[in-house]
């Protein structure tokens, strides 16, 4: 499965140890960092018993987003309730390609790994009330907002507000 953007084909491969140098370079950006509400920074020790720990996790589904042979960020699926729900999410690393449009085509990619080949009825993400080019795309891609569910204190300590979005399997 594939996107084509800017005549640039964009796949989404399984997350390997070979993307956890590139991975940990962007997690070490402050922009990434407050973008992405990351409320520490790992060591690289953490960082690769972090990504070890949901490689093996049943629950989790991680990806590397690949646009023209160069890993540009990651995504995937966590909270995963088999046929059910999961919740996506999904970061654009490389600062070259990010708001060129490069996360809508991987969004798209995953959705359909989501509902065709992990058969989920719906699917869920969290985002930054001030992420409003991230809001807006969930929108164009039919998410919609929903209350926060469970404790709301999970989100305390992220210094904005946390919005719910849901998208439903047609």
């Amino acid at each position: 499965m594939y996107s084509i953007f800017r005549d640039q084909v964009i796949t989404l491969i399984t997350f390997s140890e070979q993307h956890l140098q590139k991975t940990f370079e962007w997690i070490c950006e402050p922009e990434f960092q407050h973008q992405f509400m990351m409320r520490s920074i790992p060591t690289w020790v953490e960082h690769n018993a972090h990504f070890k720990r949901i490689l093996t996790d049943s629950k989790q589904v991680v990806y590397a987003i690949n646009m023209a042979g160069e890993h540009v960020g990651n995504c995937g699926f966590k909270n995963i309730i088999e046929k059910i729900e999961a919740e996506l999410w999904i970061y654009i690393g490389s600062p070259l390609v990010r708001n060129k449009g490069v996360g809508r085509f991987a969004t798209e990619l995953l959705l359909e790994k989501g509902f065709n080949h992990f058969h989920l009825s719906s699917i869920y993400l969290h985002v930054a009330d001030f992420n409003t080019s991230a809001r807006a795309l969930y929108q164009k891609l039919g998410f919609h907002e929903v209350p926060l569910r469970g404790d709301a204190s999970d989100w305390s300590d992220r210094g904005c507000k946390i919005i719910r979005m849901e998208l439903e399997d047609k």
